[in-house]
């Protein structure tokens, strides 16, 4: 794969016998008479554009100036914009950062009459894995813009499904370092680490869902009815998807809260050894401090065994005392 920062250019065009044909960069300028003749559909995929590619592609695909100014901006919410003779849609991906939290991969799809064009600037893996495949399966994917769009999103949102393995497995081990009674610094960064990603995830697929929904609706031309139900599976996607993410945000809340837990135990455990040392030590203190006051008339004075006796009476007070904790669990 080329590095996120090499601008790359993929020219895929299926003529009308289905036959797919991959044409250099350099041929970017003969697309419009290409896809001028009937049955012909252009797919082209555009990786971290320059400046000067972003006006290439404007002047020959015609982009609306919004539309322009949305590639220069980017960290575009995920939308749909439809435009006279285009639509826009903007997608996420979900890219695998182990180790760094992972990372999203914004998408912008270009449709037209007879061409779509993809443009992303970070690594995007299974969108590359889709327009690859029109050029070795051309008949996995058919001809027509409308399904073209729907593998490049069905692959967009299938790359959430590993990413809420990764999560599972996360939320999996956090539950056992807090049963384990793990309630340092490091349990609770990795809690908010995740609660991090969680509300990264539902920011993009919230808006998506709401893009595949109007697709559904057959707001745009861009979906035909044979096409449907393949929209209707791809917006069940993204529903399965919303509600694994609910649960993930339910089962971190819980973990938190048993991590709160076994804080809270863990500190009255060590309130009551504490409190059962002070006890402990105060009996024979009791005991010194009585017999430290410097009375007259004290009959333990004049006793030869006074003095063993006094200490026998701290240490008999004393065990009793431990004992006592012991058996009831506070030492």
């Amino acid at each position: 794969m080329a590095d996120a920062s090499e601008s790359r250019l993929e020219i895929l065009v299926r003529r009308r016998d289905g036959k797919v044909e991959r044409l250099p960069p350099e041929r970017l300028g003969e697309l419009d008479q290409i896809v001028a003749k009937p049955g012909t559909l252009a797919c082209v995929l555009v990786t971290s554009p320059t400046d000067e590619l972003i006006d290439q592609l404007a002047r020959e695909f015609g982009l609306h100036p919004l539309a322009v100014e949305d590639l220069r901006k980017r960290n575009q919410r995920p939308k749909i914009d439809g435009y006279a003779d285009q639509h826009m849609i903007v997608a996420y991906e979900a890219v695998d950062g182990s180790g760094s939290g992972g990372g999203l991969s914004e998408i912008h799809i270009f449709v037209g009459e007879s061409w779509v064009l993809t443009v992303h600037w970070t690594p995007a893996p299974m969108i590359d894995a889709a327009h690859e495949r029109l050029g070795t399966h051309p008949e996995s994917i058919g001809d027509a813009p409308g399904e073209v769009l729907y593998a490049l999103l069905d692959a967009a949102v299938d790359s959430f499904f590993p990413e809420l393995d990764r999560l599972s497995d996360r939320i999996d081990a956090l539950e056992d370092r807090v049963l384990e009674s793990d309630s340092g610094g490091d349990a609770l960064r990795e809690v908010l680490a995740i609660k991090r990603r969680l509300l990264d995830l539902r920011r993009v697929l919230a808006p998506m869902r709401d893009v595949a929904n109007s697709l559904l609706r057959r707001e745009t031309p861009l979906v035909d009815a044979s096409i449907v139900p393949y929209f209707q599976d791809l917006y069940d996607h993204l529903v399965r998807v919303m509600d694994q993410l609910d649960v993930y945000r339910d089962l971190l809340a819980t973990v938190l809260d048993a991590r709160l837990t076994v804080a809270s135990n863990s500190l009255n455990a060590v309130m009551k050894r504490l409190t059962a040392f002070t006890v402990v030590l105060m009996i024979p203190t009791l005991i010194a401090g009585i017999y430290g006051m410097n009375f007259i008339f004290m009959p333990e004075l004049e006793w030869a065994v006074g003095y063993p006796i006094a200490l026998a009476l701290m240490v008999v007070v004393a065990g009793a005392a431990v004992m006592f904790f012991r058996r009831h669990g506070w030492f």
